[in-house]
């Protein structure tokens, strides 16, 4: 609620002339229209200097408000920067923390396929070896108990001239009589 400055001015004006005339023991003289006039207008330039006054201060204080709300709103803005920088660091280390976990789990994964495919193929080759061995040793033991048949003996005659000293492209030497041997 505003003060009524016009209304007060007023009062206070018939009241202060009371009391100067009272310790003046003098009467009340009338005032004429030309003091009444400038009165009026000092009160009207008391009463626009007066809400300048206020419109500054209101303005002044309205300043300092949203000076102080840019203030607090930077401070926060710095301390919400701040957090979310935090929030941002602590969200890449547990993204890299969660990487680095699956990796790990992907490579365990993998490496016990590897010792079970590996497993497996040593159960494969010492399987083989030992059906091997023993196909091996079923034929060694079906040859001892069935011996093949041995082929018929081949002799072949060849013929050569006696006159020629090479059988089958060797030269031949004759025989020397004064020797048993060749």
């Amino acid at each position: 609620m505003a003060f009524d400055y016009e209304a007060a001015e007023a009062d206070n004006d018939d009241a202060v002339r009371a009391v100067a005339s009272e310790m003046a023991g003098t009467a009340l003289k009338p005032l004429d229209p030309e003091e009444i006039a400038e009165r009026e207008i000092e009160r009207e330039i008391r009463l626009e200097e007066t809400r300048q006054r206020e419109q500054q201060w209101r303005l002044e204080s309205e300043r300092k408000q949203a000076a102080k709300a840019e203030q607090e709103k930077a401070e926060w803005l710095i301390e919400h920067r701040k957090q979310e920088a935090i929030r941002q660091r602590e969200r890449s280390a547990e993204i890299g923390r969660q990487v680095r976990d699956r990796t790990l789990a992907s490579l365990q994964v993998h490496a016990a396929g590897q010792e079970r495919r590996q497993r497996e193929l040593d159960n494969t080759l010492r399987q083989s070896a030992r059906q091997q061995y023993s196909q091996t040793l079923m034929g060694e033991l079906e040859a001892m108990i069935n011996p093949p048949e041995r082929p018929p003996e081949r002799v072949v005659v060849v013929e050569a001239d006696p006159e020629d000293d090479t059988f089958c492209g060797v030269k031949v030497t004759r025989p020397n009589p004064r020797r048993s041997w060749w």
